[in-house]
């Protein structure tokens, strides 16, 4: 994640329960723009998942904001952007729990996003920025050429 990144797009958003849907429309848009039609709708699952528990996170320490210096108390935010062929999910937010891939029981509403992340980025993480808060990351990527649908290349 040190590479230098290009056509970053960035999106504020209120700590509202339709803020996942939002996050969705905005990464279409990006993806749209960039030509990546063939990210869209695992971007917008992932982006949902992350959105949704930064607001689950903010939840559970309303407080965390108000110790961050210039952090708006109800606000999380996200971007995306691409390095290379890689697009670049992350959402940020005050609470300084950190996510955990929890082992859901088969009737439990909740629990299964970081599975979900887990299995369709190609990679995730999370890392504490210096004013506070986490941010949770995921990538996605093209395939290796010889994986991508069309272009599986005969033995000789």
């Amino acid at each position: 994640m040190t590479d230098v990144a290009s056509s970053t797009q960035y999106l504020k958003l209120s700590v509202f329960p339709t803020s996942p849907y939002y996050a969705r429309v905005h990464v279409r848009r990006v993806l749209e723009s960039w030509h990546r039609d063939d990210l869209i709708e695992t971007a917008q699952l992932l982006v949902s998942e992350l959105v949704s528990n930064a607001i689950t996170a903010h939840a559970a320490c309303p407080e965390a904001a108000k110790a961050i210096p210039h952090a708006d108390p109800d606000q999380i935010w996200m971007d995306v952007y691409r390095m290379g062929e890689t697009v670049v999910l992350r959402v940020w937010d005050a609470s300084p729990l950190t996510p955990v891939v929890r082992d859901p029981h088969p009737d439990d509403e909740n629990g299964r996003g970081l599975h979900l992340v887990e299995l369709l980025a190609t990679d995730w993480g999370y890392y504490r920025p210096t004013p506070g808060g986490k941010i949770v990351w995921c990538t996605l990527a093209l395939p290796p050429p010889e994986e991508r649908e069309g272009t599986i290349q005969p033995h000789r």
